[in-house]
This record gives structure tokens, C-alpha cells and sequence, in this order.
């Protein structure tokens, strides 16, 4: 008997190989302001927060896309996730535009939030079981990387 796309629980490899290939940035932009030459940290910084800004867009909008294909939504729930979908694009416009620290700090809380939203989202409608863990995986990875670069040195 064949399982359902919603009762899988193994995560599909192009979406395990994909999640943590985008990952891998997070983890590289964060060590090199720990360990590369001071010249070059204040590049990683704005790439950690750009790339994290791209990220959290990112993951906002899937929102937009799993409210399309939940048919079973009210009315007030399509608005109230394909709402939710752009607001993470919001913080991470707002992120780029703050000093480094409070950018992470935003990014670090919107990507938490984000994850608590899709556990809900998750819970309501028809998403796969096996998004939630991948979800809960990559954003606590994210979450350690940001959090770990908000601890580094200021460089200079």
C-alpha cells in the first residue's frame, strides 16, 4: 500500500540535498567572522545578512504557495498566511537596513517565528510530515549561526 505525499515522513533527498546546501552559507559567513583576517569580516558581515535577507524571503513565500494549494483554507486563514507570506520580505528589507547586530537579531527572531508559524501552518493543512522536521533542522541550524555571529568580535 503506498503512502500519501502528506504521510511521508522521510525527507526527499533533492529537499534534505537543497536544505542544507543552503545552509552551508549561513555556516561559512559566520566562521569567517570568527577566523578570517579582520579585513575581511566586515565583507562577511554583510554577506551573512544579505544572504540571510534572501533566505527569510525565501521561506516567507512558501507560505504563499502552500495557501494555493490548501483547498480546505477559510477565507480569513488565506489572509491571514498569504498575509504572513510577504512579512517575513518586510523584516528582511528592515534587517539590511539596520547596524549589523540588530539586523542579525531581527533576522535571528523572524526566522524563529517563522518556524512556529509553519509548525501552526503545518498543523491546519496539508503539508507533508516530513517538512516540518526538515524545517525545524535547517532553521535551528540557522538560528545557532546567527546567534553565533551576533556573539563574534566587531571587526577592526
Amino acid at each position: 500500500m503506498a503512502i500519501s505525499a502528506y504521510e511521508q515522513r522521510t525527507i526527499p533527498p533533492q529537499a534534505s540535498l537543497l536544505g542544507v546546501s543552503g545552509a552551508v552559507p549561513f555556516a561559512i559567513f559566520t566562521l569567517a567572522l570568527w577566523i578570517a583576517p579582520v579585513e575581511f569580516r566586515e565583507w562577511a558581515r554583510h554577506a551573512l545578512v544579505a544572504y540571510g535577507m534572501v533566505i527569510l524571503t525565501f521561506v516567507g513565500a512558501l507560505h504563499w504557495g502552500f495557501t494555493m494549494k490548501s483547498p480546505d483554507l477559510t477565507e480569513a486563514e488565506r489572509w491571514r498566511w498569504m498575509g504572513w507570506s510577504v512579512a517575513p520580505a518586510a523584516a528582511a528589507w528592515a534587517a539590511g537596513m539596520l547596524p549589523f547586530r540588530l539586523g542579525i537579531a531581527l533576522l535571528l527572531a523572524v526566522f524563529l517565528l517563522h518556524l512556529w508559524l509553519d509548525i501552526k501552518f503545518a498543523v491546519r493543512s496539508a503539508l507533508p510530515l516530513w517538512y516540518v522536521r526538515m524545517r525545524k533542522r535547517l532553521t535551528w541550524t540557522v538560528v545557532l549561526m546567527l546567534a553565533l555571529a551576533l556573539a563574534a568580535p566587531t571587526p577592526g
